[in-house]
Order: structure tokens, then sequence, then C-alpha cells
């Protein structure tokens, strides 16, 4: 019995600095990737359902933007791949059909947490304000 108690002492904190030391690798440990892609930003609700990709669908006038002020997730449309924007979907509500350029880390095959967002023109590139969206 003197064993048990002796081995939990001793097992009980270091298992406690083993969880610490685990909580405070930086997050370049977390497997994730940085990304860059580029494409045309979608409500996803009705590119899956009915593979539209611009604002005007359906007889309604910027029903993407919408869609994205109700809480649907924004989506990037890259070739023939869609990568869903794991951010608040409000702050891409205004750029729905237009083509982006999207900087983040890849959570798995199509999620990404966008870092930094520009909208593309043809006069040129316009940032995306992100902050102040994040913790809606």
């Amino acid at each position: 019995m003197k064993n048990v108690f002796l081995f939990l002492f001793l097992w009980v904190p270091l298992t406690g600095s083993l969880h610490a030391d685990e909580m405070s690798k930086p997050a370049q440990d977390t497997g994730l990737k940085p990304i860059t892609i580029r494409g045309t930003l979608v409500d996803t609700s009705c590119y899956f359902s009915e593979g539209l990709t611009g604002n005007d669908h359906d007889g309604m006038t910027r029903c993407g933007t919408a869609c994205l002020n109700s809480g649907v997730p924004a989506g990037v449309l890259e070739g023939d791949k869609v990568y869903i924007l794991i951010f608040p979907s409000k702050a891409f509500a205004n750029y729905v059909g237009q083509s982006v350029e999207i900087e983040g880390e890849a959570y798995g095959d199509n999620l990404i947490h966008p870092r930094k967002a520009v909208v593309i023109g043809k006069t040129g590139s316009k940032p995306i304000q992100l902050r102040g969206f994040e913790m809606m």
C-alpha cells in the first residue's frame, strides 16, 4: 500500500508538469500549416445547395451578403475546391462573389482560419477588416 501512495505522490506532480509543458508549446507544434488561397468568396449555403457563386441569385439582390450576415459560413472557391473560413462570416459579407486572397492556417483538408484577407479588384487589392470580428 505504501508503494501505491508513493507512486501517486510522485506521479501526480509529474503528470501535472507534463500537462503544463504541453499547454505552453508554441502554436507551430500543433501541426497547422500556413496557407494562402485565391478564389471566389461564396456563401456556402447557396453554393453547396445550388452551385451559386455570385452575390445576387435566386431572384434576390445580395442574397450571399444576407446569408453571411445571418451566420452562414463563408467559403472560398479555388478551382474545384471550397475552403471553409473558420471566422465570423459577417467580416466577409460585403465581398460575396468577388475574388479574394486569404492567408491563414489550414486545419485538415479544407478549413482555414484567416489571419489576413484582401479583396482583389480590377484596380488592385483592398484589405478586408478582420479585427473586431474575431470574438463575435
